[in-house]
């Protein structure tokens, strides 16, 4: 089976208020992924402490692009730091963005592998 692996660094600083802006549409695979990674990061709670840890999940999504299955394969160490990826990818489903991509590819979309590493200024 075929998969995205998403790899993104939220870059922020703790005071920071306001979200990127999120697109609401994309048109092919590069413009999709870019869609779910900025989906993904305007979700996720940052915090200093965070940095310098990673975590790794899997999502899985129905063919209405919701999450139907999340885990985590790869800990932090941080509990908060992977129940924020978590709630990141649960506050995000679904994508509804990407199912205007074709069949074939939308179908790649059903798996995703995240890679989160928080990153400060």
């Amino acid at each position: 089976m075929r998969y995205i692996t998403l790899v993104f660094a939220i870059l922020c600083l703790i005071s920071c208020a306001s979200k990127p802006p999120v697109p609401d549409s994309c048109s092919d695979m590069d413009s999709c992924v870019s869609l779910v990674k900025s989906k993904l990061v305007s979700n996720m709670m940052v915090d200093k402490k965070y940095e310098g840890y990673e975590v790794k999940i899997e999502f899985f999504l129905n063919d209405n692009a919701e999450v139907v299955e999340y885990k985590v394969t790869s800990e932090s160490g941080l509990l908060e730091l992977d129940n924020a990826g978590i709630d990141a990818i649960k506050k995000s489903s679904p994508f509804t963005a990407i199912k205007v991509l074709p069949l074939e590819v939308f179908n790649e979309f059903k798996h995703v592998k995240l890679t989160i590493i928080p990153t400060f200024d």
